[in-house]
């Protein structure tokens, strides 16, 4: 991504512009008219958030996750991701999420917190900071049950959250290294060997 000279403007691509001088606060029908681009758009609180596109090694790990998770599930649950959460005025994606019981079908790629009862974010280094402290106060506060963050550097790790009676804050559950098994039982059942992250 690449700034005009005068600093108005942020260049998605030819046909699209960014104008950086805008006052009004960004809504979900701006983040639908934005062009396809590897890097990903969000909005905390009305503003722009941009991240960089993620690494090969962050790839990998939310698809072998990804996997496990869809094998896990049984049919009152449905994967998503990426899909835009209304968390109204933020709007953002999880890098996977898992709808409850006797979930709908995302009306244009949006579907609101009381659906979900799970939001996974595979931290890379340009997302480091929304995804360990921002977004799971966010998914917490809008009443997500359960949030699991897994980290990929220096080596691959899962920490598991809920949310706890009324509770507005995350409660870490347990975390597990390289070489551990995670036996986690909510949302739903799971057995994951962290090693079979990586490869």
């Amino acid at each position: 991504m690449q700034t005009c000279s005068r600093q108005e403007v942020l260049v998605v691509n030819k046909a699209h512009r960014i104008p950086t001088d805008r006052v009004e606060p960004w809504t979900f029908e701006d983040l639908r008219g934005f062009p396809d681009s590897p890097w990903r758009f969000e909005i905390i609180d009305g503003g722009l958030h941009m991240t960089p596109p993620p690494g090969e090694t962050h790839e990998g790990v939310r698809a072998r996750l990804e996997q496990f998770i869809a094998d896990a599930l049984d049919p009152s649950h449905r994967l998503l991701g990426p899909v835009v959460v209304d968390i109204h005025p933020s709007y953002l994606i999880p890098d996977l999420a898992v709808a409850g019981m006797n979930p709908s079908q995302p009306a244009n790629g949006l579907v609101y917190p009381s659906e979900l009862v799970l939001a996974v974010e595979v931290v890379s280094r340009g997302s480091a900071s929304a995804d360990r402290t921002l977004k799971p106060a966010t998914y917490a506060a809008a009443g997500i049950p359960a949030y699991w963050c897994v980290e990929t550097e220096p080596r691959t790790s899962l920490t598991a959250y809920t949310l706890t009676d009324d509770a507005s804050v995350y409660t870490e559950v347990g975390a597990w290294l390289v070489g551990d098994v995670a036996h986690l039982t909510e949302p739903f059942h799971l057995d994951l060997t962290i090693t079979d992250l990586e490869k």
